[in-house]
């Protein structure tokens, strides 16, 4: 089986978005450090609507002319380790604003959907545009910020123009109701990859586009409850290197989990590190041949690393893979726009 970790290289996207060292650079290179130790390399889906405000910025306030020249060094460092680079959009940062002291961000259009067409086409052709140019690499994946990839038709002509061939955004048996973050991958196919054209529900053979989803994992309420008692009581180890503040869910998200069992995406972030194990057991034990995980810098724990490392130590059947990797490897199939 291979592992993919797919880390969204992101701020915080509440009030409070964090610094760039805190969110992004120091807790990547932690992971790094114990990735590479163990022969591994991963994956990050870097926000780079958040590198298009740094640039609109740069000219006026050093701060963030330097953030930009420290984030594009340290992708190309990334890179050159073998580490890989894809694209994420959290497009709501169109919206936000600074006013030389803090940023004003604004959630209204939280979703590449709520804006027009030509919207969407510049914010993705910038967005590629701009993270090819700082990283050096080939940008062909894609992950949509939030889950939000639905309707696919909206955004589907910009990614297939843009050169967006590959999408690791959905998680079988994920849903939100949420009316700012809806997405519904309750039908999609239990693999662990497909072609698909128009919904990334439907496999579809002779689509242009391919799914890699992020591995999926049954939990029940007790895991949520002991990951909130463990928030409150477990000190230093359970703190988030990262200085943001997260932005709130509808309240019954909160409150489904904690009564209820849900599929979830696997992750190592946090306390949700402790999935890896029992999601490992569960996709070997079903032939699965990938195992994609998630995670997220900013909220990189001290309990995490230690999480992580255990359990690359633990399997030595266990492959690295990246999105970068995949063709080369066998793992998805080619898509109608590579065998023409």
């Amino acid at each position: 089986m291979h592992f993919i970790l797919g880390l969204d290289y992101e701020l915080f996207l509440g009030a409070r978005p964090g610094s760039v060292e805190r969110c992004l650079l120091e807790p990547t290179d932690l992971i790094a450090g114990v990735m590479e130790k163990h022969g591994f390399r991963f994956t990050l889906f870097v926000d780079a609507t958040y590198l298009l405000q740094l640039q609109k910025y740069a000219g006026i306030y050093a701060k963030f002319a330097a953030d930009l020249a420290n984030i594009g060094g340290h992708l190309r460092r990334l890179v050159k380790k073998g580490h890989d680079v894809q694209l994420h959009i959290h497009p709501h940062w169109e919206d936000c604003t600074f006013d030389g002291a803090e940023w004003h961000p604004r959630t209204e259009r939280y979703r590449l959907h709520d804006f027009m067409g030509p919207e969407v086409r510049r914010i993705i052709h910038e967005s590629k545009a701009l993270l090819t140019d700082l990283a050096g690499c080939d940008i062909f994946a894609f992950r949509a910020g939030g889950w939000c990839l639905q309707p696919f038709t909206q955004i589907a002509q910009a990614l297939h123009d843009e050169g967006i061939w590959l999408d690791s955004t959905v998680f079988t048996g994920g849903q939100s109701k949420d009316r700012q973050r809806w997405y519904d991958f309750t039908s999609a196919p239990d693999r662990s990859c497909w072609r698909f054209r128009a919904d990334p529900n439907i496999e579809d053979a002779d689509g242009d586009f391919v799914e890699v989803p992020i591995s999926a994992h049954r939990l029940s309420p007790l895991f949520f409850w002991g990951m909130a008692l463990r928030k409150k009581l477990g000190g230093v180890r359970h703190k988030p290197f990262g200085d943001g503040g997260l932005m709130q869910a509808d309240g019954r998200y909160y409150w489904h989990r904690l009564t209820q069992s849900t599929l979830n995406a696997v992750s190592m972030d946090g306390a949700k590190a402790d999935m890896l194990e029992a999601a490992y057991r569960s996709h070997k034990g079903k032939g699965a041949t990938i195992l994609n995980v998630i995670g997220h810098p900013k909220s990189l724990t001290r309990y995490a690393l230690t999480r992580l490392d255990e359990f690359l130590s633990r399997h030595n059947d266990l492959e690295t893979a990246t999105f970068s990797q995949l063709s080369g490897l066998g793992l998805i199939p080619a898509t109608a726009r590579q065998t023409r």
